[in-house]
């Protein structure tokens, strides 16, 4: 178990014991040093094809079971990824996680077709990147009933296609426009778009 081990996670190298990576022995990350199932980069050190990035944040979760305080939700797709259960659980008990995921959620469901706004943005850049190699769209949000008075007004004097024009709202929720507007990035992003 103090046998010292060196990964190779996705070109990011650590160094560690292999009773620290065992520590959760019914974890992905324990088999992965097991077996069959492991594999050796050119300088004999354990790989693992993944981005290794948050890689340090598990080994000290690992090491002293302290839960980090920033990247929560990459830590957690990590702990998901090598199923570490206690620090998933962790990570989720976390008044930062446990906000961002559910009140997130909750706030979203209260404003208008957001899912489905969401495609139709993709939808409409994908269309026209096709043929320009990149897209423009117009996000309007209207957070109050006053907004949406003015949005036609403001929407004809662009000049820009209404089909380049994707609208948010109104909603009833206290969560600010800058909410929103993090929340829209956030879940484009996740889509694999910038």
């Amino acid at each position: 178990k103090s046998q010292v081990v060196q990964l190779n996670i996705g070109g990011h190298v650590f160094s560690t014991t292999l009773g620290t990576i065992r520590k959760f022995p019914n974890s992905t990350l324990a088999d992965l040093l097991n077996g069959s199932a492991k594999r050796m980069d050119s300088e004999g050190r354990h790989f693992i094809d993944r981005n290794g990035t948050y890689f340090g944040y598990i080994l000290e979760y690992l090491r002293t079971e302290k839960i980090p305080t920033e990247h929560l939700q990459e830590v957690h797709k990590e702990a998901l990824y090598y199923d570490i259960k206690p620090l998933v659980k962790a990570i989720e008990d976390t008044p930062q996680f446990f906000g961002e995921t559910v009140g997130r959620q909750q706030f979203l469901a209260r404003v208008p077709n957001y899912r489905e706004n969401l495609e139709v943005i993709v939808r409409v850049a994908r269309a026209e990147a096709v043929a320009s190699r990149y897209s423009n769209i117009i996000v309007c949000v209207v957070r109050t009933e006053d907004d949406l008075a003015r949005y036609n007004d403001t929407i004809d004097s662009l000049g820009t296609p209404r089909d380049s024009v994707v609208s948010f709202g109104p909603w009833k929720a206290p969560a600010s426009v800058e909410d929103l507007l993090d929340c829209i990035k956030m879940d484009i992003e996740a889509k694999g778009y910038k």
